[in-house]
C-alpha cells in the first residue's frame, strides 16, 4: 500500500479533522512537523507519511485506497481460481456449491487487496460499506452477487443481505472443503415402531395409510405412547418411492418402478435378430366361414435391427400354425439367425423346436426364450402392437378395445348381433380385412420410426428414418440377406411328425398314407413332412440321413373315403367342442326349468374288490325278484338286435362297396366307425392279416 502522499492528494481526499486546502495543509504540516521526504519526479516537492494523519484521517484514507484497488481488482481480466474443480468429489447439494463458490470468491477479491498493502479489516470494511451502499452493484455485480449468496439463511437476519465482517473473517481462515454451509440431514434411523406399522401397511390390498394405522393401534401393546399418524407420515416420507412399494407391489409389477437396461441395436444387421407376439385384434370382423363377428389373432414378426414389419399372419385363433405361416412371410426377406419370442405354446411346440423334425432345426435359425413374466424384455414387440393394431383398430366400426366407453362398446355389440339376425351385417369383410392388414403393414414400414437415427430428407427436412430406408441403407453398404428358393422353402416349412412304417402304410392324423417304396422300411421311424393345407399325399424322409424315401399318397391301397387335411379336422373338432357346450348348457336349462331335486346322499356299503352296495339297489334287487321281469314296449332296432359281429361285417361291407348303404343306414354307418366295439374288431384283423393265422390261435 502506499504510505507517501503529497499535500495535494489529501486535500482532493478530503479526509476528516483536516483542512481541505493545500495551504491550510501546509501551515498544519510545519506546525505538527509531520514526517516527510523529498519527492521524486517532475515538479519535486516533499510527500508525507500516512502515520502523520489523525486515526480517523488515516482509516478514511485506507477505505479510500482499497476502494480504488477494488475497482481494478474488478476490472482486471485475470480470473480467480476455481474452486468447483477441488470440491467435485464432496457430496453437496447444488445450493450448498453455490455457496462455497460465492465464498471463495470473495476470499480472493480480499486476498488480493490485502496483496497490495491493505489491512484485512480495512478491505473487509470497504467491502461491505460500498456493498451496503449500492457502490458494489455498480462497480462489480458479480462481486455483490457472491456476498448476498454467500450469507448463511439460517443464521439470524440482521436486516441485510450481505454478511457480517465477523462472518467474512470466519471464512478466511477455513480451508477450501470447509467453505459449504453445513446441511441439516435428516434422521433416518427407523423409530422402534416402524416394523410394527409396516406389516399393517405393506401388503398387497394397499390400504391407505389411515386404515393401517387403525390396524397398527388395535395391535398396540406396549406400555409407551402409540406414534401419532403425522409420525407415521413422516416416517413414510422419509422411505424411497421403490422401498415404499415393497410387499405392497408383486415381484412383477414393483419391475415397472425399478432401474432398466436399455438394449442398444446399433450393431445388429438385419435377419440377425427377429422377435414376434401374438395379438388378439381389438375389433371385431366378419368370420371367414359363416361370417359371424369375431376378434381374429394377428402374429406379426418384425426386424429388431431395423424395426422393419416383416411378417404376418392372420388366424382364426393362437396356434402353432399361426406362427409358422407368419415364420413364412418373414423369411421370404431374411433368414433369421435368431428368433427371440415369449414362452407361449405357438413356439414352444415339437413342430417348430424338435431337435429332430422341428422347422428350427432345419431352417438353422436359433430360438431364445424371454424370462417368463419378462415382457419389458420384448418391448419392440410389445410395442408394435399398439401402433399397428390398436391404433388402427379404432379406425374400423367393430372396435372393442378397452379404451372405448363401455356403454358405447356394449351398444355397438347389440347392433352387430341385431344385424346378423336380419341377414346383413356392418362389419369389415373377411378379404377387405386382410387387404386393411397388409396395407397398414406398408404404412408402419414407411413411417418415421423414433428408434432409428435421423437423416435429412429430400426436402431437407431432418427427420428418424423408416424402417425401410434403414433396410434399404444396409443393401446398399453391401448386406445380402439370405433366402431360400421355393423347393427349399418347401421342405423347410413343411411341419414333420415321427410315425412307424407298417407294411408300407403309415397312419398321420387319423389318414393312411401307402407307398410301395416303404417295404423295407417295415417296422422302422420315419419322418413324415406334411402339407397343412393338403392331405392328399405325404413326405417320409429317413430319420438318419434326412434323406427323401418316397411321396407316399393318401390311401393308395384304398379306393374309400375323402381325406380331411389337418385345418380341416382342427376345425371338425372346434364345432364338436362348441356344440357339445352348447348341449350341456341347454340340458342345464332344462334341468333348472324342471325343477331337478337335489341328489340324495349315497350310503354304500364297500366289499373291497367286490365293489360296493347300497339300499337302493338291494330295494331295487327285491322289487325285481318278486315281480315278474316286464318286456319293453319299445322295440329293439334293426341294429341293436344284430350280434356284434353281425353288425361289423355289415359295416365292412358297406365300407368295401360290396352293398350299397340305404339312405336309412347312412347315420349309423358314420357313427358305427368311432365306437369302441368297432375298434376292437378293427384292431383284431389288423393282427389278422399282419400274423396270420397265429394270431388267431392266440
Amino acid at each position: 500500500m502506499k504510505m507517501y502522499f503529497t499535500l495535494r492528494g489529501l486535500a482532493v481526499a478530503k479526509l476528516p479533522g483536516l483542512p481541505t486546502t493545500v495551504q491550510g495543509l501546509s501551515k498544519l504540516a510545519k506546525r505538527e512537523n509531520w514526517e516527510a521526504q523529498q519527492r521524486m519526479g517532475q515538479g519535486g516537492g516533499y510527500e508525507y507519511h500516512i502515520s502523520n494523519l489523525p486515526y480517523e484521517a488515516r482509516k478514511a484514507l485506507e477505505a479510500q485506497i482499497a476502494g480504488e484497488m477494488l475497482t481494478r481488482i474488478c476490472e482486471s481480466p485475470r480470473q480467480l481460481a476455481p474452486v468447483t474443480a477441488t470440491l467435485s468429489n464432496v457430496p453437496m447439494t447444488h445450493r450448498q456449491r453455490a455457496a462455497a463458490d460465492a465464498r471463495a470468491t470473495i476470499i480472493n477479491a480480499i486476498n488480493e487487496m490485502c496483496s497490495q498493502g491493505v489491512t484485512q479489516t480495512a478491505a473487509l470494511t470497504t467491502l461491505l460499506t460500498q456493498a451496503e451502499t449500492g457502490q458494489l452493484q455498480a462497480l462489480n455485480p458479480v462481486l455483490d452477487k457472491a456476498l448476498q449468496m454467500a450469507k448463511d439463511s439460517r443464521g439470524r437476519s440482521n436486516g441485510t443481505p450481505y454478511p457480517s465482517v465477523r462472518s467474512l473473517k470466519r471464512y478466511l481462515g477455513k480451508d477450501v472443503k470447509e467453505l459449504a454451509p453445513k446441511k441439516r440431514e435428516k434422521d433416518m434411523a427407523p423409530p422402534p415402531w416402524a416394523n410394527d406399522f409396516l406389516m399393517c401397511w405393506q401388503r398387497p390390498e394397499k390400504p391407505s395409510v389411515q386404515h393401517a394405522y387403525r390396524e397398527f393401534l388395535s395391535k398396540w401393546d406396549s406400555e409407551e405412547d402409540a406414534p401419532s399418524i403425522h409420525a407415521v407420515r413422516r416416517f413414510i416420507g422419509k422411505m424411497g418411492r421403490v422401498a415404499q412399494q415393497h410387499g405392497r407391489m408383486g415381484a412383477r409389477e414393483l419391475k415397472n418402478v425399478m432401474p432398466f437396461v436399455r438394449r442398444d441395436f446399433s450393431q445388429l444387421l438385419p435377419g440377425d435378430i427377429y422377435s414376434a407376439d401374438g395379438h388378439t385384434f381389438d375389433a371385431e370382423v366378419q368370420h371367414p366361414l359363416h361370417g359371424r363377428p369375431f376378434r381374429p389373432e394377428v402374429t406379426t414378426w418384425i426386424d429388431i435391427a431395423t424395426r422393419k414389419a416383416v411378417g404376418v399372419s392372420v388366424a382364426l385363433a393362437e396356434s402353432g400354425i399361426a406362427v409358422l405361416d407368419a415364420l413364412i412371410d418373414s423369411c421370404g426377406k431374411a433368414v433369421p439367425a435368431v428368433i427371440y419370442v415369449d414362452n407361449g405354446s405357438g413356439y414352444c411346440n415339437a413342430m417348430l423346436k424338435d431337435e429332430a423334425v422341428g422347422v428350427m432345426a432345419r431352417l438353422g435359425s436359433t430360438m431364445t426364450h424371454s424370462l417368463p413374466y419378462n415382457s419389458q424384455a420384448r418391448g419392440a414387440i410389445e410395442r408394435i402392437h399398439q401402433t399397428l393394431w390398436v391404433d388402427g383398430a379404432k379406425s374400423l366400426a367393430g372396435y372393442m378395445g378397452a379404451d372405448m366407453d363401455r356403454e358405447a362398446r356394449h351398444q355397438q355389440f347389440k347392433l352387430s348381433r341385431q344385424a346378423m339376425k336380419g341377414g346383413r351385417q356392418t362389419l369389415m369383410p373377411w378379404e377387405d380385412f386382410m387387404d386393411w392388414v397388409h396395407a397398414r403393414m406398408d404404412w408402419y414400414n414407411d413411417r418415421p420410426h423414433s428408434s432409428l437415427p435421423k437423416l435429412t430428407d429430400a426436402s431437407g427436412k431432418r427427420r428418424h428414418a423408416s424402417p425401410n430406408e434403414v433396410w434399404q441403407q444396409h443393401l446398399d453398404n453391401g448386406w445380402v440377406p439370405m433366402t431360400l428358393t421355393g423347393d427349399e422353402a418347401a421342405q423347410i416349412f413343411r411341419p414333420r411328425v415321427i410315425r412307424k412304417a407298417l407294411r408300407g402304410e403309415i397312419r398321420v392324423f387319423n389318414n393312411i398314407y401307402f407307398s410301395q417304396e416303404l417295404t423295407e422300411w417295415h417296422g422302422e421311424d420315419v419322418a413324415v413332412a406334411y402339407d397343412l393345407n393338403n392331405a392328399e399325399h405325404i413326405w417320409v424322409f429317413d430319420l438318419e440321413h434326412d434323406r427323401l424315401i418316397c411321396r407316399a399318397e393318401w390311401n393308395a391301397n384304398r379306393t374309400d373315403y375323402m381325406p380331411m387335411s389337418v385345418i380341416e379336422q382342427a376345425r371338425e373338432k372346434r364345432y364338436e367342442g362348441r356344440l357339445q357346450r352348447i348341449e350341456s348348457k341347454r340340458q342345464e336349462i332344462e334341468e333348472e326349468r324342471r325343477g331337478r331335486p337335489l341328489l340324495e346322499h349315497d350310503e354304500s356299503i364297500s366289499l373291497g374288490a367286490l365293489g360296493s352296495i347300497n339300499g337302493e339297489l338291494i330295494q331295487h334287487q327285491l322289487k325285481k325278484r318278486a315281480q315278474p321281469e316286464l318286456v319293453s314296449a319299445e322295440p329293439l332296432s334293426r341294429f341293436e338286435a344284430m350280434s356284434p359281429t353281425e353288425r361289423y361285417a355289415l359295416h365292412s361291407a358297406y365300407a368295401q362297396g360290396k352293398r350299397e348303404i340305404p339312405a336309412g343306414d347312412q347315420r349309423w354307418f358314420k357313427t358305427y366307425a368311432k365306437t369302441a366295439e368297432y375298434r376292437s374288431f378293427k384292431r383284431r384283423e389288423e393282427e389278422l392279416e399282419e400274423w396270420g393265422p397265429a394270431a388267431a390261435i392266440r
